[in-house]
């Protein structure tokens, strides 16, 4: 799998910090997910980045848990739609490099808590070395986002929440319709996140992002 693959070949610095990591993160709840694929992440996230900084470490790692799984929702049905109803291929949404964590009106956010930009920060090296591993080999679009390639993103972990997030209104209709308005709590946690202002840890991500899509979702596919 293209995210294994990058997990395996990130350059492994430092351990020390991997047993308290897997403690602290592996029990966290993550139901898209195999016990083995989170064990598999945290450790190589964790001996990838710096131990010095605890907090930081650990909320880029449960953030890159929560993206994949939100990426699993996203393989469970809404991306047949984007591949084959797509009004504007092959660009599709990525139109703008909204791949960058925090935006001038984040940045410019005097509420800004030292953790989300130190978080930004590390998502955004993360996703560097990500879109670097992926797209070795593949042509890369020049006329719309920077880590976009003609056969699709290059990015599959630590997306920014308004890449994660976004979708399309008629994909949006379509997952209402086909789920008899049951997906209307989900939808709108979803929003809520694309649109937020960053400014701290729980403006990434939305458990109930995770427990609505449960819902949805789970029932229709396999753990990734």
């Amino acid at each position: 799998m293209p995210i294994d693959n990058w997990l395996g070949a990130l350059p492994q610095p430092d351990h020390s910090a991997t047993d308290s990591d897997l403690l602290c993160l592996a029990e966290c709840g993550s139901p898209f997910l195999t016990d083995a694929c989170v064990s598999n992440q945290i450790e190589r996230l964790s001996g990838h980045l710096d131990a010095r900084h605890k907090e930081v470490r650990r909320q880029v790692i449960a953030y890159s848990l929560y993206t994949r799984q939100v990426d699993a929702m996203l393989q469970s049905g809404p991306r047949a739609f984007c591949g084959g109803r797509c009004p504007t291929p092959p660009a599709g949404c990525c139109n703008y490099n909204h791949y960058v964590v925090m935006n001038i009106t984040d940045v410019m956010n005097s509420q800004n808590s030292p953790t989300a930009l130190h978080m930004a920060h590390t998502i955004g090296l993360l996703q560097q070395q990500q879109s670097g591993h992926n797209g070795a080999g593949r042509t890369m679009s020049l006329r719309y986002c920077s880590l976009l390639a003609e056969d699709g993103c290059t990015l599959r972990l630590v997306k920014s929440p308004r890449c994660a997030h976004y979708m399309y209104d008629a994909l949006k209709q379509s997952i209402l319709e086909e789920s008899a308005g049951a997906a209307k709590l989900f939808l709108a946690a979803i929003k809520r996140v694309e649109s937020s202002t960053i400014s701290s840890p729980d403006s990434f991500a939305s458990q109930t992002v995770i427990d609505e899509g449960a819902l949805l979702f789970l029932p229709h596919q396999g753990q990734a």
